[in-house]
């Protein structure tokens, strides 16, 4: 059964029960509401503005009482929440002080002031001990709890978004609190500011309350009207000379609009959300900036004239969707530019008369970017502010200041410039303590430290200790400026650092995988113990599976052997690499393909061996290191075929031809290196760059059968961009690789010798295994691994079948086989690689990051004569086909020696913490691809040969040499090897690791 009260019910509910969270005078009268019973006794007062400007209530003064009049006791009734002792506290009346109207008058004054209640009264009644002892009694009415806090109508921000609002300008209304109308009121403004940040400059917020039934609860309701989005229209100058409309507009960061520059103009491309807040940082830092910066001192940037339209337009853009009706805003910024003035004279003064500055003033005046004469520059001058202070900060004075004071000379057009240096104290280390370190030791950490406790504190010194650290990425990033709490003693002149860390899991998996074209299927793992027992030591587990590659690799890693900055370790390895042209070609067009098997590519490469590395600051604690690498590796090829045969013996990269080439490849290296890094973290960066150089020196004095020289150079550029959010990553690597010396060539064996073709000395050659193949995830991410490599034709002896009917055996088929010098295309890699990345890093949310890319390099042969025919082998072909005319230097084909390739496209990279593997998927668009067949040159039979079949088949039969040979001799020679060499125009792929 539901009944509704009348009004004069309404009121004498709410006059004894809970109304609004609105304070109220005693005697205030309820607004009209309407109050229903249900049948389970619930009731529900419908949503109530609030009264953000609520009356205190009055001071009513009690009966005046006769002199000596004692208050007997104190009570405080309605109070639940707030107990009647911490209310005593805050009162000045006692119990047994004598009687003083002042006195309660302050009292009732205190307990209004708590902000407590919405509602206090003030009674004093008698007391049974006596005719002069009273009771004051506070009846008071405590302002309700927000249980709950809604915001209806906002489409424009999240929730989130208004709580981190609150948060940050320190609102203070949160659930659980108190109804305080203060701060609903300022909740209101930070709302609307929060609302006309996003184009909601019209929007209304009214605060509501409901009343939540049976308790002292309320639920609070922003009621929103966002109103329509207000953008940036036009924006337009007056009175501006010296620059144009469209520089001006390019240096309003906040308010131009997203454009296509051109030459002479922009094409809009989208306009931005009009701020009042960021149109005033537009004309202070950006135009009023831009002036400044280029000699304009004293221009004026007057009020801009608003102007308000309506406009109309498209949902996103396209005219099917229907039109969509806003506003927008014209912007009209008058400009007094003024005068343009000089640099004039500069000076540099200790702001304490008696005090002479610590520095050199000639060296300060030496890190002023101004000179005298040079247009004056405010952007330099506070450039120059920024360098004193690390000066400074170099010596211990962490305090310094420094203040410009600017004596303008308007007939000369020049501005006198006098630096006044507040140095303030000295500063000394007197202790640095570490906190969150649980498992690293602190010596680890300390011995990172550019400072030791008792030395100068060196501000400079201590931002690269930081740097060190985060190097080690031991530890979650290390803010400088958050992670580190310094403690003056300003009369001792020490300070105490406290560095707060928090340490990652030693212990980390890493993952690794995919689909990835010619590299497979593939799935990784590795186990890393970093850190090890909190020494800073490493020690690596990984292990490769797929269907191409398998790879198993130990290591160890002492950074600092007996406590001294030498890092040194080993590492262990096997792997095994299988070369399959025939599938990787189905691979690359998406399709089974037919290629005659003796013009493929089909072995196996396996390699064992180990590495020991050292490495040492070239002074102490240096970003710069030089080290040194020692590897030892064995390397046998299983080929399947001849044409893998061909590549591996025929080409004199060793002194032994044969198959005994194929088997115990000893590689003996030695790498001298020399690096440099400042990159912030190595597995998240954002700032920094690095430098690395090697030189790779392979057999000789080290022994082994394989002479070669390699020199790498790698560099990498991280720059954050946009207040540091993003980031613009460059990377360049360079690699060539040459023999050296001579070897005595296998023919000189056989008896008799030719001279000619046997020489006494051949070169050595750089074996194909370690010369440069491109593609891959590494270097050009929309090309398949190892598919970028010059091609080449090795000539082969082959014996070609030859079918006819005999016509003196009823015609059965006879078949013998004729000696053709056919030519094989395979890919022998390069001598001389280079090849670059860009990357503009853009963080999503969380560990999700999107990035656009180019990639480009390229890949060739610079020695050319490096690729020849083993003597050995070249000497049995120009005996089997003496005119042939084959040549012992082998040819490339055209367009495919050091052709440029490029790629670009996005990616979206998610760093899983557990793991400590980067996943990611990209599109790369293959913007210069090489997509064509490459003819190998026309096989060759020696015309003797032809001559003698045709006079043996004349005297058996004349018409089977032109009407059954002939067509099979013109077959073979009209049908040379090919390679369908056809690059992918787009590229979409998964894969676990980084490019760079």
């Amino acid at each position: 059964m539901r009944v509704r009260l009348s009004l004069a019910g309404m009121v004498l509910f709410l006059a004894s029960s809970f109304l609004a969270a609105t304070p109220r005078h005693p005697d205030a009268v309820a607004s009209s509401s309407s109050l229903v019973f249900d049948s389970d006794e619930s009731a529900k007062v419908t949503a109530q503005p609030v009264d953000l400007d609520p009356p205190a209530p009055s001071f009513q003064n009690p009966p005046p009482q006769p002199a000596g009049t004692v208050i007997d006791r104190i009570l405080f009734i309605g109070n639940r929440r707030v107990r009647s002792d911490t209310l005593k506290a805050r009162i000045f009346s006692r119990d047994g002080d004598p009687y003083n109207e002042e006195t309660l008058r302050r009292d009732f004054q205190a307990l209004w002031n708590t902000q407590f209640f919405e509602d206090v009264k003030l009674r004093v009644e008698d007391s049974p001990e006596g005719p002069n002892h009273k009771v004051v009694i506070f009846e008071v009415k405590e302002r309700p709890v927000i249980r709950r806090i809604r915001y209806d109508g906002t489409h424009s921000v999240s929730e989130s978004d208004i709580l981190d609002r609150f948060k940050e300008r320190k609102v203070g209304l949160t659930v659980e609190s108190q109804f305080d109308p203060t701060r609903i009121k300022k909740a209101e403004v930070v709302l609307k500011e929060l609302l006309g940040e996003h184009g909601r400059q019209f929007a209304k917020v009214t605060p509501q309350y409901e009343r939540i039934a049976a308790s002292n609860a309320v639920i609070l309701v922003f009621k929103v009207e966002e109103g329509p989005k207000v953008k940036v229209g036009r924006i337009k100058f007056t009175g501006n000379h010296a620059f144009s409309d469209r520089k001006l507009i390019r240096a309003m960061h906040h308010d131009r609009p997203y454009a296509i520059p051109l030459y002479f103009w922009n094409i809009t491309v989208l306009t931005k959300t009009y701020d009042r807040e960021k149109l005033n940082e537009d004309l202070e830092v950006g135009v009023r900036g831009l002036y400044q910066d280029n000699g304009y001192f004293k221009v004026v940037v007057k009020e801009p004239i608003l102007e308000n339209i309506d406009t109309q337009g498209y949902k996103l853009g396209v005219p099917l969707t229907g039109r969509t009706h806003g506003k927008a805003v014209n912007i009209t910024i008058p400009i007094e530019e003024g005068d343009r003035y000089h640099m004039g004279t500069l000076k540099i003064v200790s702001a304490d008369p008696d005090k002479a500055l610590s520095l050199k003033v000639d060296a300060l005046k030496s890190i002023f970017p101004l000179k005298p004469g040079d247009i004056f520059s405010a952007a330099k001058v506070r450039k120059a502010m920024q360098d004193y202070t690390k000066a400074y900060g170099q010596y211990g004075f962490i305090d310094f200041t420094a203040e410009p004071q600017f004596d303008i000379d308007d007939a000369a057009k020049r501005i006198d410039t006098t630096l006044r240096f507040n140095e303030e104290k000295q500063y000394y280390v007197r202790r640095i303590d570490f906190v969150g370190n649980t498992t690293t030791r602190d010596k680890v950490i300390r011995r990172e430290l550019l400072l030791d406790e008792g030395q100068l504190f060196n501000k400079r010194a201590w931002e690269i200790s930081i740097l060190r650290l985060n190097q080690l990425d031991y530890f979650d990033r290390i803010e400088e400026d958050k992670a580190v709490e310094i403690k003056r003693n300003q009369k001792e002149g020490t300070v105490d650092l406290a560095l707060k860390l928090k340490e990652k899991g030693k212990q980390s998996i890493g993952l690794q995988g995919g689909v990835s074209g010619l590299a497979g299927t593939f799935i990784g793992l590795t186990y890393q113990t970093n850190n090890f027992l909190g020494l800073g030591e490493r020690l690596t587990f990984s292990a490769q599976f797929g269907d191409i590659q398998r790879s198993f690799t130990f290591g160890f890693t002492e950074p600092y052997l007996f406590d001294r900055p030498i890092s040194t370790g080993f590492t262990i390895f096997s792997s095994r690499y299988s070369f399959n042209q025939a599938r990787q070609e189905a691979l690359l067009l998406g399709q089974s393909v037919s290629i005659n098997p003796q013009f493929i590519q089909n072995y196996n490469q396996n390699s064992t061996g180990f590495t020991l590395v050292a490495s040492y600051p070239m002074k102490r604690l240096s970003f710069a290191r030089i080290g040194v690498t020692y590897g030892l590796t064995r390397t046998s090829i299983t080929p399947f075929n001849d044409a893998s045969k061909f590549l591996f013996e025929d080409i004199q990269f060793r002194s032994v031809a044969g198959p005994s080439a194929l088997n115990g490849i000893v590689s003996s290296t030695i790498t001298p290196t020399i690096t440099y890094n400042t990159i912030d973290n190595p597995t998240n960066e954002h700032t920094g760059k690095s430098y690395f150089y090697s030189f790779g020196f392979t057999g000789g004095p080290l022994g082994g059968n394989v002479n070669s020289i390699e020199n790498v150079f790698d560099w990498k550029y991280f720059h954050p961009i946009q207040k540091r959010r993003n980031v613009l990553g460059f990377h360049a690597t360079v690699a060539h690789i040459t023999s050296y010396g001579s070897s005595t060539p296998a023919c000189r064996s056989v008896q008799p010798v030719d001279p000619v073709t046997c020489p006494a000395k051949v070169p050595n050659e750089v074996p194909p295994f370690s010369r440069f193949y491109m593609g891959g995830e590494n270097d050009l991410r929309g090309y398949d691994i190892r598919s970028i490599s010059p091609v080449t034709f090795i000539p082969q002896a082959s014996a070609q079948p030859i079918a006819f009917h005999d016509p003196t055996a009823g015609g059965a088929v006879r078949t013998f086989t004729i000696p053709v010098l056919t030519n094989v295309a395979t890919l022998p890699g390069g001598d001389l690689q280079a090849s670059g990345n860009v990357e503009y890093r853009i963080p999503i949310v969380g560990p999700v990051t999107a990035a656009l890319f180019f990639d480009g390099g390229t890949d060739g042969i610079l020695q050319k004569n490096a690729l020849q025919l083993d003597p050995t082998g070249f000497a049995n072909l120009v005996q089997q086909f003496p005119t042939s005319g084959v040549k012992q230097q082998l040819s490339i084909a055209p367009n495919t020696n050091f052709r440029l390739r490029g790629s670009a496209g996005i990616e979206f990279v998610v760093q899983l913490p557990i793991v400590q593997a980067p996943f990611r998927i990209y599109y790369a668009y293959n913007v210069h691809r090489l997509h064509e067949e490459i003819v190998a040159p026309t096989p060759f039979i020696d015309p003797k040969e032809i001559s003698f079949l045709k006079n043996a088949f004349n005297g058996l039969d004349p018409t089977i040499f032109p009407l059954q040979i002939q067509p099979q001799l013109n077959s073979i020679l009209q049908n040379p090897g090919r390679l369908d060499y056809f690059e992918p125009k787009t590229t979409f792929r998964f894969t676990v690791s980084r490019t760079f």
